[in-house]
């Protein structure tokens, strides 16, 4: 049985959205959309639509790239189309060796591990919203708006059923307190192992699955929050029409079948 915890984060929540970046990939990361290019213009539109959007949840933006690239072009995104004022930080992290038989996901961690520990904003702020850089996320301030309170943990844990088996969460979008990132995330990268969890999207799912129950804690977005992009890993648009017919049926189960996590 597992032991309640208190997070005790502070409220009203004071949101920082994060993005994490790699302009630059190693082959080692394995990823389709590998183009430096197209990336950096990914990530240039993203904070485009981050700096417009009007939500509390985006007032305050920290950018982490982990590939030594150059960042001018977001920052001069920030000097001159920031029609809201926002507070936009940027930290360039150097990442570390990926461990055999690990992934991206190792870095990722890192990443924010790292960024989270150097960020001024962070400690202006009471709850982080992770976001996979290039990608958007118009629904996000509909499913919080959804929420009693300001979550300890937001994220969309999947169970997958026969033949495939297995459970994991998605890891392109969650939102927590700083305080349960410091109890449950932090460090967890140190977990991952090639004989499981060797994903990102497994270890998170083994590091929060205990808190089920638990106050403030929500395993299930209460509505799709759909991302917009490209997919890394496939190169793919999330508005292509398979993506739109999962989108679709997983939006559905929601509402007829929520205790179904897909």
């Amino acid at each position: 049985m597992t032991t309640p915890q208190s997070f005790a984060s502070p409220r009203p929540a004071q949101w920082l959205l994060v993005m994490t970046a790699t302009i630059e990939p190693s082959p080692q990361a394995v990823v389709r959309r590998a183009d430096p290019t197209l990336r950096r213009a990914d990530y240039e539109q993203a904070l485009r639509f981050w700096l417009r959007y009007a939500h509390p949840c985006a007032g305050r933006i920290l950018f982490l790239e982990n590939s030594g690239a150059d960042l001018s072009s977001l920052r001069r995104i920030v000097k001159q189309e920031n029609a809201l004022g926002k507070q936009v930080e940027f930290l360039s992290i150097p990442a570390g060796r990926i461990p055999d038989g690990l992934n991206y996901g190792y870095s990722e961690m890192e990443l924010l591990d790292a960024g989270l520990s150097q960020s001024a904003l962070r400690c202006e702020t009471t709850h982080l919203i992770k976001t996979t850089g290039r990608l958007v996320f118009p629904a996000l301030g509909r499913a919080l708006e959804m929420l009693p309170a300001a979550p300890e943990l937001l994220i969309d844990c999947r169970r997958f059923p026969w033949p495939r088996k297995g459970a994991d969460a998605r890891v392109q979008l969650f939102a927590c307190s700083h305080a349960f990132y410091d109890q449950r995330l932090r460090d967890s990268r140190f977990a991952m192992r090639p004989e499981g969890p060797r994903l990102l999207e497994q270890l998170l799912y083994a590091r929060v699955i205990g808190c089920e129950g638990q106050s403030g804690v929500h395993l299930r977005f209460p509505c799709n929050v759909d991302p917009v992009g490209y997919s890394g890993f496939r190169a793919r648009s999330y508005q292509s029409p398979g993506e739109r017919v999962e989108q679709g049926l997983r939006a559905f189960l929601r509402r007829v079948a929520p205790t179904f996590w897909y």
